[in-house]
């Protein structure tokens, strides 16, 4: 029965002008589909820059459960938080569930200050990048950054299970739906903490982004218009991942007017953070005490 609709799709769409039509039937569903999310995920979460020792805790907390707890991807530590020294000079932000004040996804933009300090992908993967004129080493230090340590704790990533639930909107799709499950499937976790590290990196004028992503991801992005430019090929680093760039000036040229909006939406809450224009990363206490511990 699929690959009947299949086939017949294939045909309609090759039919002289077709494409034309649907197209923008297609886009203008997709922008109505993001602004319904948007709006559901500006009215349950809240975003945070961590400029705190606490902050810093709740995102080391967050990635602990996801790499460590979770997934598996780092050892399980006495702190129950997981930070390394890209933390010394990275923003950690997260977004926090506003009715049970949880953080539902953390992300961090390490900004190297001087020579001396490294991007993870350099360090950690120098074999990622295929050609070395996208290498970050051509680039002066303040003119570079690295989105990475992106984790979602379980309870607010989707789960493939929830089949009563809308994967756009978080909604239930049946009205007598247990309203208490709603929290399982948040719309656009990981697409709002990519929004909110690229929108730091605008306001700090770094030209280039690096990410090691999955490429299933890097491929459902593009489909909203996002597009990643990999680098290099897929290399096995917690799970598949590929390295990609992207130029922030570039990344909001070619989003669509609903995601435009989404993007205005989150800076208009970074602008309400006071002091968030002269906010710049400090090293962490917690990193700090940690690094001089191991030395000890």
């Amino acid at each position: 029965m699929k690959r009947r609709l299949l086939n017949a799709f294939k045909k309609v769409h090759q039919v002289p002008g077709v494409k034309q039509m649907v197209r923008p039937l297609v886009r203008r569903q997709m922008n109505k589909a993001i602004d319904a999310a948007a709006a559901h995920f500006f009215e349950h979460f809240t975003l945070v820059v961590a400029r705190d020792e606490k902050e810093q805790r709740t995102c080391f907390k967050t990635r602990h459960q996801v790499y460590c707890e979770e997934m598996g991807y780092e050892e399980v530590r006495q702190t129950k938080m997981e930070f390394d020294e890209f933390d010394e000079y990275a923003i950690s932000c997260y977004i926090k569930h506003k009715a049970s004040g949880d953080c539902a996804g953390t992300i961090r933009v390490v900004m190297p200050q001087h020579n001396g300090q490294m991007l993870p992908i350099e360090q950690n993967c120098p074999d990622a990048i295929r050609i070395d004129e996208n290498s970050p080493k051509r680039y002066a230090r303040h003119a570079v950054c690295e989105i990475s340590r992106l984790a979602i704790p379980k309870r607010f990533r989707r789960r493939q299970s929830d089949r009563n639930l809308s994967p756009v909107t978080g909604k239930a799709l049946d009205k007598s739906f247990n309203r208490k499950n709603r929290s399982r499937n948040f719309p656009y976790l990981t697409l709002a903490l990519y929004f909110f590290a690229a929108t730091i990196c605008v306001l700090r004028d770094v030209e280039n982004v690096y990410v090691m992503m999955e490429p299933k991801l890097a491929r459902s992005l593009r489909m909203l218009g996002i597009e990643f430019n990999q680098i290099g090929g897929v290399i096995e680093y917690h799970g598949e991942r590929a390295a990609y760039r992207l130029s922030p000036e570039e990344f909001f040229q070619q989003i669509s007017p609903s995601l435009h909006r989404f993007y205005h939406k989150i800076a208009k809450e970074l602008e309400a953070i006071p002091n968030f224009g002269s906010f710049r990363p400090k090293p962490s206490s917690l990193v700090s005490k940690d690094q001089k511990t191991r030395a000890a």
